[in-house]
């Protein structure tokens, strides 16, 4: 059983509780450390692994917590609470977390998915540990003669056109779905016809899926779409992350960070946040937790700041003493020890 946390941990002590005990799922734990979750047992009479919140105790069970929080595809959990009704944590929102609108759409989104994947079963996407083998194993096609090059020009011309710096929003306001914003605008039905390509097999999807991602920034105004976009594109879609431009300052920000922690190769973040500081005095729990779960981002190659689209009359930007904090942290190499320092468990900026 692990030692118990006082209720001021910080995230990146509640993380480490799950270090040894969930190796293999580190995304779920991100997410939970991130709501403010350790890793725990209930008592001696219950042996189920799992995890629990910090303030108000609420245990979930492992398996319950990693078929929520690792699916690929988001289907809210009518079920699944993280806290108790007057938890403190609940200024932390979580995305997924049931309201009555959301359980009415999730659940006709769950009777439309039935009765399309009776008509036609998907191709399995391939894992990011498989798709080198899927692009070396033996292909009788004659297109796998030609040139990765000359393969990946070709899908160029069939895949769907992504801008270099592609806006994602929601379906709609209660929907867990994004699309790209040029879809979304576009009047009239949407041509699916082009994506098609994705769907002819493994090797051909491991691919041509990269195209859509190598050269791309994917622009989000909000973390809620953000941590939204991350959950339907899957790990697959993560792995292949490059570029991100967020505006962030909500009370999604923590649990979106920590889910960005799953981006491997994430290389490029564009940071647009209306308060000239990270931290101020009096900060509430939802704001230090978001900038806990920024900061734990690492290995970044460019960090940039941006205007947001808030009323703040000054935005962090360059120059600001915490956007060097902050640049410096996230273009540290992974693996290396931050350079703030966490006093009784707040972040000392």
């Amino acid at each position: 059983m692990q030692p118990t946390p006082s209720p001021s941990t910080s995230f990146a002590t509640r993380l480490s509780t799950f270090q040894d005990q969930w190796p293999a799922h580190q995304t779920t734990a991100r997410q939970l450390a991130a709501l403010g979750h350790i890793c725990d047992r209930p008592p001696l009479e219950c042996l189920e692994e799992g995890s629990r919140c910090v303030d108000c105790g609420h245990f979930l069970p492992m398996e319950t917590s990693i078929s929520a929080l690792e699916s690929s595809l988001v289907i809210i959990n009518s079920l699944l609470t993280f806290h108790e009704p007057k938890c403190t944590r609940l200024q932390l929102r979580m995305p997924l977390e049931a309201t009555k609108s959301a359980l009415d759409y999730a659940s006709l989104v769950s009777r439309w998915e039935r009765r399309s994947h009776a008509a036609t079963p998907p191709i399995p996407a391939p894992t990011s540990s498989s798709a080198s083998i899927l692009t070396s194993t033996h292909q009788t096609s004659p297109l796998f003669t030609l040139p990765t090059e000359l393969r990946l020009q070709i899908y160029s011309y069939i895949l769907p056109s992504v801008s270099a710096l592609t806006e994602i929003v929601p379906l709609h306001r209660d929907s867990p779905r994004t699309i790209t914003k040029q879809g979304f605008s576009r009047p009239g039905p949407r041509d699916k016809t082009k994506a098609n390509l994705l769907l002819t097999c493994r090797a051909i999807y491991s691919e041509a899926l990269d195209l859509l991602f190598r050269n791309t920034v994917f622009k989000l105004d909000t973390t809620r779409a953000l941590f939204l976009f991350l959950r339907n594109i899957g790990p697959v879609g993560r792995d292949r992350v490059r570029g991100l431009d967020v505006t962030c300052g909500q009370r999604e920000d923590a649990v979106a960070f920590a889910l960005t922690s799953s981006c491997e190769k994430l290389r490029s973040l564009t940071i647009r946040l209306a308060r000239p500081r990270l931290m101020f005095p009096m900060a509430p729990l939802w704001v230090s937790e978001g900038v806990a779960c920024l900061l734990a981002l690492s290995g970044l190659e460019e960090v940039r700041f941006g205007e947001s689209c808030g009323n703040s009359k000054v935005d962090l930007g360059e120059g600001m003493h915490d956007a060097g904090v902050l640049r410096r942290e996230l273009m540290r190499a992974k693996g290396k020890a931050s350079g703030v320092r966490e006093v009784d468990g707040v972040l000392d900026l």
